[in-house]
């Protein structure tokens, strides 16, 4: 029988069919009005068309880029038998499958499988289910477990129908077993940057002990909180005894400013999808940024590279690209732009510069550039890690497929070095505003740094570093020199 095709009334036409017993509380749900839904319709909904079908076989295999199951199994040793613990008992171990575009994997673990099984609605950007590498939420969801028999299910449901002070309402009701999973199904998945990855963390913890109050479960006293990546058992698959986790429709998909309108100000997710913020607006979204950037005139890690190395990178990736490689070098422009200490709305606006031309090279409709690339990219910059600040010359060509020459020149004569650089300044000038022709040459930093102050007479060392690109202690060396 496929599970993955239960729903409540295809039990009901037949359940001596599905050989089993109805999970907790979905009888309760159906007398409600809730329509059931199977874990096809359920899976399809909350990942849509969003999972990738393959990434770089250098380094994945096809769909790592995807959300990752775990199926509980028996451990075995190399002849097949299974393994016992001290006391004798079973072990037991995850075995991991990557879902990807169609969520195939995921019906058929559900159909195949006795086992119990888990999903959480996130996607991931390699085969560890870790917090790093969290791609996009599909979905929040909040557990409800030890519901109260007498009338727990109904104060849950008069939770989010009251007119005084409801909680969201949301998209499913899962019934899991003994509890409910509250699904609240985004309209567009959400970026897991870390800045955003706390804020949902801050905006779970505060809904939580609302779902969990005296009225709706005997464990009002030990709410379990847990994280927004927490996985949860998979609809249409085994739970306790001889059920199965059955899905209801409950409410219609959310959006921020509905998951706002219930959140004080303080826990409200603003401006999550894309960078678009004045430095005030960036002194509160990346506070450790701007004070060390901004307030402090720091850079920001171990580099401060000179900025051009940032824009012949993006030359190189336009001329030189290739489906199966762009991810990878906007990615890597991304971490040159670390580097090169380059400000966030440029790096975005450049990012998304490039993006359109990689679009461009999509040869059908299974390999389109999307918003989800450069999202995804720009991760690197905003949670950038040792991994960001050194790369290999060698790791950076084989990641991107293009070739680079660890020398000056990149392998060319001088007067080929002197024509690209020239075109590097061009890139400089059409993006800075200025014209490098202008005083024949390069002007000496003593009066780079006397004419920004003579322009900005109240301004601080970090804005003229800030501004110029120049170095710290060069900046400070010519500060007060007349």
């Amino acid at each position: 029988m496929g599970y993955s095709k239960l729903t409540f009334d295809a039990y009901i036409r037949d359940p001596e069919a599905w050989n089993m017993e109805l999970p907790k509380w979905a009888l309760e749900l159906n007398h409600k009005g809730y329509e059931s839904v199977s874990a096809i319709d359920f899976y399809d909904d909350i990942f849509g068309e969003d999972l990738e079908e393959s990434c770089v076989p250098e380094d994945y295999k096809t769909g790592e880029y995807g959300g990752i199951a775990i199926e509980r199994v028996k451990k075995l040793d190399e002849e097949g038998n299974v393994v016992l613990d001290s006391k004798g008992n079973e072990k037991y171990v995850g075995k991991r499958y990557t879902i990807t575009k169609g969520n195939y994997e995921l019906y058929d673990l559900i159909d195949n499988s006795e086992n119990f099984c888990i999903i959480a609605p996130v996607s991931y950007a390699g085969r560890a289910r870790i917090n790093k590498n969290a791609r996009y939420m599909y979905a929040l969801c909040i557990e409800v477990d030890y519901i109260r028999p007498d009338g727990g299910l109904n104060e849950l449901i008069y939770s989010w129908e009251r007119e005084l002070m409801p909680v969201p309402k949301p998209t499913y009701i899962v019934c899991s077993g003994n509890g409910l999973h509250l699904y609240y199904v985004f309209e567009r998945p959400i970026p897991l940057w870390q800045n955003i990855f706390d804020k949902l963390t801050e905006a779970k913890k505060y809904l939580t002990p609302r779902l969990w109050t005296k009225y709706i479960t005997t464990a009002y006293n030990k709410i379990e909180y847990e994280s927004i990546t927490q996985a949860f058992r998979c609809v249409g698959s085994k739970t306790k005894g001889n059920s199965y986790a059955m899905a209801f429709k409950c409410g219609d998909k959310v959006t921020i400013e509905y998951m706002n309108s219930f959140l004080p100000d303080d826990k409200k997710l603003d401006s999550i999808y894309k960078s678009n913020c004045s430095l005030e607006e960036a002194k509160k979204r990346y506070p450790e940024w701007y004070k060390r950037r901004i307030e402090e005139g720091k850079d920001r890690g171990h580099f401060n590279r000179y900025k051009p190395i940032y824009y012949d990178w993006i030359n190189k990736i336009l001329d030189g690209a290739v489906v199966g490689r762009r991810y990878n070098c906007l990615e890597n422009l991304c971490s040159l732009a670390v580097q090169c200490n380059i400000e966030p709305e440029q790096v975005e606006k450049d990012c998304r510069m490039v993006a359109e031309k990689f679009e461009m090279l999509t040869e059908d409709d299974k390999n389109h550039f999307t918003e989800y690339d450069i999202l995804c990219a720009l991760r690197t910059y905003h949670n950038a890690d040792e991994q960001a600040y050194r790369r290999r010359i060698d790791f950076i060509s084989a990641k991107t497929g293009i070739t680079l020459v660890p020398n000056k020149r990149n392998g060319r004569t001088q007067e080929q070095h002197l024509a690209g650089a020239r075109a590097i300044q061009e890139i400089n000038d059409k993006y800075n505003g200025t014209n490098w022709r202008d005083g024949n040459g390069r002007k000496p930093k003593k009066d780079i740094v006397q004419k920004w102050r003579s322009e900005h007479p109240e301004g601080k060392k970090a804005d003229c570093i800030r501004d110029t690109g120049l170095d710290k202690k060069t900046v400070y060396k010519w500060w007060l020199k007349k």
